[in-house]
């Protein structure tokens, strides 16, 4: 879920899966603020809901501070929101010490900031280490939430180390209904190219932690709020 800037301009805790969230469940937004308007952040700081924000300035933090992204950070912490910072690690394959350095970076930059959004994240067991040395890192910076995104399901260690993943990342064209139905209190989705109708269906039908629908299409979905973003809070509550 890379930031595309030829076309434009959401931690750890150890624990078991497999558990529902709750008889009445809680589940909350994700979204990706990739995207610089301000008064499209004020909407996502106003949000009557639980929400994870995904800040991305350039594909991770940048390479100055941005006294916006300072204050934009500082509101969504001071509503009770989770803003966290963008990395990418190519499925496992990026320098770990560039990962390393990007979660610095935020840190030195933006220390307001909850987690980290570990973006084109690996699935498969012969990855797991390097994202557990990830996991063990960014503890050692403080008690921080970091979601994955491989944008798949992801073999189930993974559930393991991870306080979130966003087991689908993509069109309606492959919604399996049984994504999230195993660990439901540690799985998101993310689904773009959808109607408003089509957003109701599926925030009807799947019970994920956090949820992300938009009308917004490639190249790239994240480049706006869906038009139908005050809808989307309702029908989640």
């Amino acid at each position: 879920m890379k930031k595309l800037f030829l076309f434009i301009g959401i931690i750890f805790v150890l624990g078991c899966g497999g558990n529902s969230i709750s008889e009445k469940e809680t589940r909350g937004l994700i979204v990706p603020v990739y995207f610089y308007n301000l008064s499209e952040w004020d909407r996502v700081v106003d949000a009557d809901i639980d929400e994870i924000a995904i800040i991305n300035p350039s594909n991770g933090p940048g390479s100055s501070v941005d006294d916006n992204y300072v204050n934009f950070i500082k509101a969504l912490v001071s509503k009770g929101k989770k803003p966290v910072g963008y990395v990418y690690t190519k499925w496992g394959s990026r320098d770990i010490s560039e990962v390393k350095d990007d979660i610095d970076t935020w840190l030195s930059f933006y220390p307001q900031i909850k987690g980290f959004f570990v973006d084109e994240a690996a699935t498969g067991v012969d990855k797991l280490s390097y994202y557990e040395e990830l996991r063990d890192y960014i503890k050692s910076k403080g008690d921080f939430y970091i979601v994955l995104n491989p944008g798949t399901q992801p073999n189930a260690a993974y559930f393991s180390i991870a306080d979130n993943i966003v087991v689908y990342e993509s069109n309606l064209s492959e919604l399996d209904e049984n994504l999230c139905k195993t660990y439901i209190d540690k799985s998101s989705i993310i689904v773009y190219g959808v109607t408003k109708d089509e957003m109701i269906k599926i925030v009807n039908k799947y019970h994920c932690r956090y949820i992300y629908i938009t009308d917004d299409t490639l190249p790239n979905p994240y480049d706006t709020l869906p038009s139908y973003f005050d809808e989307e809070i309702n029908a989640l509550k």
